[in-house]
């Protein structure tokens, strides 16, 4: 049995995040448009699930791992790592793969990488995995909840230990098995194209022309999806009916709640999903600019504005610290969708719990708090910074807004979300009005948090 192209590009994608830090989804884009001829839809969603799961799952397999191996892997070069965790994921997690076609082609790629002298030693660990040959003990739930949380659930004990202090040890449980399924598509109308109201149109068409099915959701301007959407250059995705955006970032552009006339600036646009967002809320009607220091995502970001039909939008390729210290006239509401650490978010990027350590959050925090005080310096009287994280720490967004009322007191207000929200989503708020969604939630959404204070006097 050779090694199948769909592997190959899985089992290196998996190398590439774990030792390059690099993003699942860059790595795969750069793999799919050298090979776009040879890769059917079916490969594609094959090599997604692979490789996500074996991110997800990541700690748990190679524990498992180490356990049947007598040397220790983590001196084992990438390419062994690669193609034994995700050899073992295959085994473990994916009924319809055969054990032999996961032993055989992990042999098979350690083999094309030029290091056949391992390949006895991966196909015997493999082998031995897959007779499911022992069973090795796991920490005590009661005595060692951590590390038994940690190791059941793949995820690292730095988080467990920091979430463990906030959460229910039953509601822990609960957050972590979630963080460990595949997270649902949800996509947003485009309602310059299709009224909220015609949605069940769009429905109708993506079953009969695509064979894919769809649910609506208690958000108007959201349906999700059952199966993965096609995004060829033929499909609806391409005419620019819809937009993939998780319900939970839907709801910041209604936080923004844009007027006609105003100048709305997007801090750190990404790849576009709240711009778009905000100009279909506005119609085209109000001043939109866009500031982003990363070419490739601004570049994302242009491609989706023009697919969609958007049009004026200001762009500018740069930081927005730098950007705002040359502003000669301020303006009315700016977005700022900060960096930071996308814990709530791991579900859709399990490369981030072990790309993350305890670090990283109060690096970010630094960085959270630059961006805030050069956003505030950019409003008018009576203008309004509109904050959000994809996280669910206190420090990264109420800290932050406790930060705000302190500092400035009276010169500024703090908006409630409830005003703002559709009905269903003012359970969100909380009672320092700030709009948190944590892991695991009812509505299967992203974990994120957001808050809007508004400017009252000069500062």
């Amino acid at each position: 049995m050779g090694l199948s192209l769909a592997r190959e590009i899985a089992f290196d994608t998996f190398a590439q995040v774990m030792n390059g830090g690099k993003k699942p989804e860059d790595v795969l884009d750069e793999k799919y448009s050298q090979h776009e001829k040879r890769l059917k839809r079916l490969d594609r969603n094959f090599i997604k699930e692979i490789v996500y799961g074996s991110l997800r799952w990541h700690s748990k397999l190679f524990w498992i791992l180490q356990h049947t191996s007598k040397r220790d892997l983590n001196k084992s070069s990438p390419e062994i790592k690669a193609a034994l965790v995700v050899g073992v994921y295959q085994i473990y997690y994916l009924d319809r793969v055969p054990d032999r076609a996961a032993v055989n082609e992990s042999v098979e790629y350690i083999r094309k990488k030029g290091q056949a002298n391992a390949c006895s030693f991966v196909n015997g660990i493999l082998r031995q995995i897959a007779r499911r040959a022992e069973y090795f003990a796991k920490p005590d739930k009661k005595t060692k909840p951590v590390e038994y949380l940690s190791l059941q659930f793949a995820h690292p004990e730095w988080l467990i230990r920091r979430w463990h202090k906030r959460f229910k040890f039953e509601r822990l449980e609960s957050m972590l098995a979630e963080s460990n399924l595949p997270p649902p598509t949800s996509i947003r109308i485009n309602q310059a194209k299709i009224a909220y109201s015609d949605s069940g149109e769009l429905q109708d068409r993506l079953l009969k022309e695509e064979k894919t099915h769809s649910e609506r959701r208690p958000l108007r301007s959201s349906i999700r999806l059952k199966e993965t959407p096609n995004l060829s250059e033929s499909s609806i995705f391409a005419e620019g009916y819809y937009t993939i955006q998780d319900e939970s970032s839907q709801l910041i552009a209604f936080l923004v709640d844009p007027k006609d006339g105003e100048t709305i600036v997007d801090a750190c646009s990404g790849p576009g999903g709240k711009l778009s967002h905000i100009y279909e809320l506005a119609h085209g009607k109000t001043k939109l600019v866009s500031v982003e220091k990363d070419e490739s995502q601004l570049q994302k970001a242009q491609d989706n504005m023009k697919r969609l039909g958007h049009e004026t939008v200001e762009w500018v390729h740069g930081d927005f610290s730098a950007w705002s210290e040359s502003l000669d006239q301020k303006v009315d509401k700016i977005l700022l969708d900060s960096p930071c650490t996308g814990l709530g978010v791991l579900r859709r990027h399990p490369e981030g719990k072990w790309q993350k350590d305890p670090s990283s959050i109060p690096k970010l925090v630094k960085v959270q708090e630059t961006l805030i005080n050069s956003a505030m310096g950019c409003l008018k009287v009576g203008g309004e910074l509109i904050y959000s994280v994809c996280s669910f720490e206190p420090e990264e967004a109420e800290h932050h807004l406790d930060r705000l009322v302190k500092e400035f007191g009276d010169k500024i207000e703090v908006i409630s979300p409830v005003s703002r929200l559709p009905d269903y989503f003012k359970k969100y708020v909380t009672r320092k009005n700030c709009l948190s969604v944590f892991a695991g939630n009812q509505d299967g959404m992203d974990g994120f948090s957001a808050f809007v204070v508004r400017l009252k006097d000069e500062i």
